[in-house]
């Protein structure tokens, strides 16, 4: 007869390899994170170009139109859900991990003078990790803020224009995941080593792979269409309401 102490042994022991197996993942992750990116985004690198591409293409026929650029759009918005769920699907070729289900809830961006502004880009997804030998998965909702600036600078020496995007701070705090629900059968420390796992990928998508695009994408704009989605500070707003 199978004894219990042998079968809780049993568990501890699959459940300390698979932690260990995805704390070795992880540490691989972080050695090299931007290589392991580009190779999962080989195959997808055509179709980035493409989403990409139509994302430009509707941010600067929105800037030759009389509309406030910096306003939600469906079609603005569905492209920008394209272009990050195709970043992921590099993250999706590493054992265990699928992220799906991504959306961006908002797009703000807000004018902190008249010629800079703040943009925030807040992302959701669905995140599910398999941890290795034990067959269960864990569920994950992922809330990633993305923030940067942009802003029209004049270069000291030429006197001419240029668009200036800011980095994406690399802030751990701006990467939330959630456990949807514990399983039984999954211990706390495989739980924590899924979630670091999954952290440490997503880290490395948004850092090395989604914010370049974002700054490409901002500088690629000229200076008339970036003035119109900068728009006026809220202050300046409000000045010229209380003066009608």
């Amino acid at each position: 007869m199978f004894q219990l102490w042998k079968l809780v042994l049993l568990c501890g022991l699959l459940a300390g390899t698979s932690a260990s197996l995805l704390d070795s993942l992880g540490n691989d992750v972080l050695r090299k994170p931007k290589s392991g990116l580009e190779r999962g985004l080989v195959n997808l690198d055509s179709t980035l170009k493409t989403v990409f591409q139509n994302l430009k293409t509707e941010l600067e026929s929105r800037c030759s139109e009389e509309v406030v650029v910096n306003q939600k759009t469906g079609s603005s918005q569905n492209l920008l859900e394209q272009l990050i769920s195709r970043i992921f699907q590099a993250v999706n070729r590493f054992p265990g991990v699928r992220i799906r289900n991504v959306q961006v809830p908002d797009i703000k961006i807000e004018a902190t003078s008249d010629n800079s502004a703040d943009v925030k880009i807040p992302i959701t997804a669905n995140v599910t990790v398999n941890p290795p030998l034990l067959g269960e998965s864990l569920d994950l909702d992922l809330k990633v803020d993305l923030q940067t600036s942009v802003s029209i600078e004049t270069d000291p020496e030429t006197g001419d224009s240029k668009v200036v995007v800011g980095i994406c701070p690399n802030n751990p705090g701006s990467i939330s995941l959630t456990v949807q629900h514990r399983r039984l059968g999954l211990l706390s420390d495989v739980v924590d080593n899924g979630v670091n796992f999954a952290r440490q990928l997503v880290s490395s998508a948004v850092q090395h792979e989604l914010c370049p695009r974002i700054r490409e994408l901002l500088e690629s704009l000229d200076i008339l269409c970036v003035k119109k989605l900068i728009g006026e500070p809220q202050e300046t707003q409000q000045k010229s309401e209380d003066g009608k």
